[in-house]
């Protein structure tokens, strides 16, 4: 493979360095925003903490604030994750 300078690279091609180093894994908190009710945030959380990608205490803490991140529900629409940079 063609081994490249960065600053030449970054200087070329500006968009796509952003893309490649500025990718980033959804959180929970970006998965909320897809749920329509409390029953999905929990179903979310339950999900996360079975796979091990929150702690215990994490889950336990967003299931007893779960009112705090109702505002957070229903405000992603389709592709939303692209346009955010989310992959």
């Amino acid at each position: 493979m063609l081994e490249w300078e960065l600053k030449k690279f970054k200087k070329m091609f500006p968009n796509l360095k952003h893309e490649v180093e500025g990718t980033k894994i959804p959180t929970i908190l970006d998965h909320f925003e897809k749920c329509k009710s409390d029953g999905d945030a929990l179903e979310l959380i339950d999900f996360f903490e079975k796979n091990g990608e929150i702690s215990v205490e994490m889950a336990n803490y967003l299931r007893k604030n779960i009112s705090k991140y109702r505002e957070l529900f229903g405000t992603r629409t389709e592709g939303e994750y692209e346009r955010r940079g989310i992959i």
